[in-house]
């Protein structure tokens, strides 16, 4: 039986779901930060609260499969050109910012 790290490395292999991924936590992402600009419209007291909450777990997910899709895409490239390995750091580095900016 597989397990969860193997399902996601299969799941990195493949362009087109790679690219789900990605476009999953980018949905996700900008529907999170439409909520929190919605927030000075919703009023106040328990909605208020509830859209933030909303708001912080779309982006939380949409920042998840963002950052799992550039890591998925930098260690599963193939290849020893220096094109290549410029690609698979400038991966790492941007899943490590969005990592740091985002969350």
């Amino acid at each position: 039986m597989t397990g969860f790290g193997e399902k996601l490395w299969d799941m990195g292999q493949s362009p087109g779901q790679h690219l789900s991924v990605l476009v999953v936590g980018l949905v996700s992402l900008l529907t999170g930060r439409l909520a929190t600009a919605m927030l000075p419209a919703v009023g106040s007291g328990g909605a208020l609260a509830a859209m933030t909450m909303v708001a912080l777990v779309l982006s939380g997910i949409g920042v998840f499969f963002v950052a799992l899709a550039l890591f998925l895409g930098a260690y599963t490239a193939s290849g020893d050109s220096w094109t290549t390995t410029v690609w698979r750091i400038a991966q790492l580095l941007a899943a490590v910012l969005v990592l740091v900016f985002l969350i």
